[in-house]
């Protein structure tokens, strides 16, 4: 199978998932306690006004006839209209969506950079100092309440020391707390998974004949151990940046980082159902292509993985 057809044959498999996402998200929404059309009245408004802006909005409808109009929109790429902002869906998503791009390569790269070295040491030398440090540090990452820890790190760093700011983005400064907290959980997972990966990989065949010719303990790491550890690795960055993209919201809420997890929030709070609809969308999206980004690069790691798709390229 070529790349492409693979490519297209993913595609194609996620439609249903997405369907059922978009299918999943139009009832939960509706079923929210709270009349968005009450809420743009105000509420000492007349219950006359309230019903003229339900059917301005289209709220009036069965809840059938409301899909079928929705529905019928996403399929000509019409998000529909926010409610609060009164401007296209598509228009404030992808305001805020370089906040959260920004937000999610500086966490990611801040989790990576730390997460793996420290995931070789504790799998190489599990039994020494570093290695013991290492297994405290992922644990306590992946258990952490991460609102918990933006709330810590807030009052040392900006109520204490006064040295970063709390909240907002309009410095390179401001973005440092925020990532700090997302990289804490995602350097455990990242740590957990490498040490594991890598113990597996150090103890395979072709490491022990890799080390019987002489080669270097740093080349044996990180060409042959780190190398055919990777898979799992990539597959849990790339489940994280999916995630990171779709919004993190905890953290973007702690420090009122303008991203689209905070966005999200405002979108409930004010029942703006085609704000809410449009980022969930955005979200499933993201994580779907990511996932086949992720399959892609699986090949690129692993030549087993490319010699498969070959044969079965053959026998079609």
């Amino acid at each position: 199978m070529s790349l492409y057809r693979y490519i297209i044959s993913r595609l194609i498999q996620a439609l249903p998932t997405l369907l059922g996402i978009i299918i999943l998200m139009f009832i939960l929404v509706r079923v929210l306690p709270g009349d968005p059309a009450r809420l743009i009245a105000g509420l000492e408004a007349s219950e006359e006004d309230v019903e003229r802006i339900r059917e301005l909005l289209g709220l009036n409808k069965p809840l059938y006839l409301q899909f079928i109009d929705y529905f019928t929109s996403l399929l000509r790429g019409d998000l529909g209209k926010s409610i609060k902002f009164g401007t296209p869906v598509i228009n404030e998503i992808m305001a805020r969506f370089p906040y959260t791009v920004q937000l999610a390569i500086v966490s990611e790269l801040f989790a990576v950079l730390i997460g793996i070295p420290l995931g070789i040491i504790s799998a190489i030398k599990p039994y020494s100092k570093t290695g013991y440090i290492s297994t405290v540090v992922s644990l306590i990452g992946s258990s952490m309440p991460i609102y918990w820890l933006g709330l810590m790190l807030i009052a040392l760093f900006s109520v204490q020391l006064k040295i970063l700011p709390s909240h907002g983005a309009e410095t390179p400064k401001h973005i440092i707390l925020p990532a700090l907290t997302l990289a804490t959980l995602l350097m455990g997972n990242i740590v957990r998974i490498t040490k594991a990966s890598m113990i597996e990989a150090m103890e395979s065949n072709h490491v022990i004949t890799a080390r019987s010719k002489g080669l270097s303990e740093r080349v044996v790491i990180l060409r042959h151990g780190l190398r055919n550890a990777m898979i799992p690795i990539v597959t849990i960055m790339g489940i994280q940046l999916g995630s990171l993209l779709g919004g993190a919201i905890l953290t973007e809420t702690v420090f009122a980082w303008p991203g689209i997890g905070l966005l999200l929030v405002d979108s409930i709070f004010y029942r703006d159902y085609p704000l809410i609809q449009g980022i969930i969308i955005f979200f499933a999206t993201i994580f779907i292509l990511l996932n086949i980004i992720v399959d892609i690069l699986y090949a690129y790691i692993d030549p087993r993985i490319r010699e498969t798709l070959w044969m079965k390229e053959q026998r079609l």
